[in-house]
């Protein structure tokens, strides 16, 4: 396929294959990929996968001065040799290639940006195939753990070893799950806890789950969302015992994990495994609903739920494209209303003009709401003043662990937030 520089000069194709002059003999390889190819396919569609691959191969030509092989349709690798004949010139490549990765692809209204790994591969003799530059930074991206953190470049000497590629500790166990409280406006009350899915990378620091997904296959994503599961219907189950029970546990589930044929089967045979109602179980979905996972087995999953006696919540309410069709046919029964609207709630006036909009929209559509990310006790307690349900965030209870629930579900008071005058900044 073409890549808008069939007119370089012969000269550049010269000096990457090691025809320039003697001081230009090192040659260095390219190899780029993009981790999550097969989900962006999925949800921006293989034509603009396609445009997003281009503009990623044409920056790399011009910011970079590549001569790139040719690349097949839909394909995340990207090879290439670059017009750089120094080893001096390879700290300020690694540099700009980095910058390249981090900053993502600029389409027309949409910007996107995936998952990237790379290797430069330096050939001092100026000897070696193409080919077999490639090679070699193929197995160094082989040696990449997707626990690692994203967007690494890695600098490969031929001749040097690759790091040997699998995993120190399999994904299962990595996978931690914290919750997050969320108290009832009226009562105080527990309403329900929401699941936050967490991964612990190389370097032994947690992150969301959600920032590692796109670089696992099907295959583990399944299995680690199988493990989160196990593990949350465990605690709900001990709370039970415990004498403190969570009504509702609330489980974030992305388009892709829903889009599972097995997910709802997985789902159903661990509520009946802990002997949990249906019913105790809320899963969130984000809008548009079925984008990132195809429309048709998100659907099929989360029908199957819904006639099981699941309920369903709607994550990022007034932000995203769910129409009002959507959340008829799904019963959304709850929605969370985020940060971004939530800042500043108590001071700022055109923050309660939004909110108050919102909140009669929900009222009229009959959806329960939740407060996300309330960071102070005067947000919360303007916001259970004006007829939110309930409310999340640093100000009403950190994210905990399952001991760390027990501890602060017998600890619990049940005082209902503090009287607040409403007050006003232009």
């Amino acid at each position: 396929m073409a890549y808008g520089i069939a007119g370089a000069a012969s000269g550049l194709a010269r000096l990457v294959r090691g025809q320039g002059a003697a001081q230009c003999r090192t040659r260095l390889a390219l190899v780029l990929r993009v981790e999550n190819v097969e989900m962006l396919r999925a949800s921006i569609g293989p034509a603009l996968l396609e445009q997003m691959l281009d503009r990623l191969l044409l920056r790399l030509v011009a910011e970079l001065r590549l001569l790139p092989q040719g690349r097949s349709q839909g394909c995340g690798e990207i090879l290439g040799l670059f017009a750089i004949g120094r080893q001096q010139a390879v700290p300020g490549l690694l540099a700009r290639l980095q910058a390249i990765c981090a900053e993502g692809i600029v389409l027309p209204d949409l910007r996107i940006c995936p998952v990237m790994n790379a290797a430069i591969v330096s050939d001092e003799t100026g000897r070696q195939e193409a080919a077999a530059l490639y090679a070699h930074g193929r197995m160094a991206l082989q040696g990449l753990s997707p626990f690692s953190a994203a967007g690494q470049i890695r600098f490969v000497e031929t001749g040097a070893q690759a790091e040997p590629g699998g995993l120190a500790v399999s994904a299962l166990d990595r996978v931690g799950v914290l919750f997050q409280p969320q108290l009832c406006c009226d009562t105080g009350q527990v309403r329900a806890l929401r699941a936050l899915p967490r991964m612990r990378m190389d370097d032994g620091e947690g992150c969301d789950l959600a920032e590692v997904a796109p670089r696992l296959d099907d295959a583990v994503l399944g299995q680690v969302v199988a493990e989160l599961l196990r593990q949350a219907f465990a605690g709900l189950r001990g709370w039970d015992r415990l004498g403190r029970p969570v009504p509702l546990l609330s489980l974030p589930l992305s388009d892709r994990m829903l889009g599972d044929a097995a997910i709802a089967d997985t789902i159903l045979w661990e509520l009946d495994r802990n002997d949990l109602a249906p019913q105790r179980l809320e899963i969130e979905v984000s809008e548009p609903i079925g984008r990132g996972g195809g429309r048709m087995p998100v659907t099929a999953s989360l029908q199957r739920l819904i006639a099981a006696g699941c309920s369903l919540a709607l994550g990022g309410f007034g932000t995203g494209s769910a129409g009002l069709d959507d959340l008829r046919r799904f019963g959304i029964g709850r929605v969370r209303i985020g940060r971004e609207f939530i800042a500043g709630c108590d001071l700022r006036a055109d923050q309660q003009r939004m909110i108050l909009a919102i909140l009669a929209l929900a009222e009229h559509l009959g959806l329960a709401t939740v407060a996300d990310g309330v960071a102070t006790q005067e947000e919360n307690a303007f916001l259970a003043q004006i007829g939110f349900n309930a409310v999340q965030g640093p100000a009403v209870a950190l994210p905990l662990d399952a001991s760390a629930v027990d501890d602060f579900l017998l600890d619990r008071d049940h005082a209902l937030p503090a009287p607040f005058e409403l007050r006003r900044k232009a």
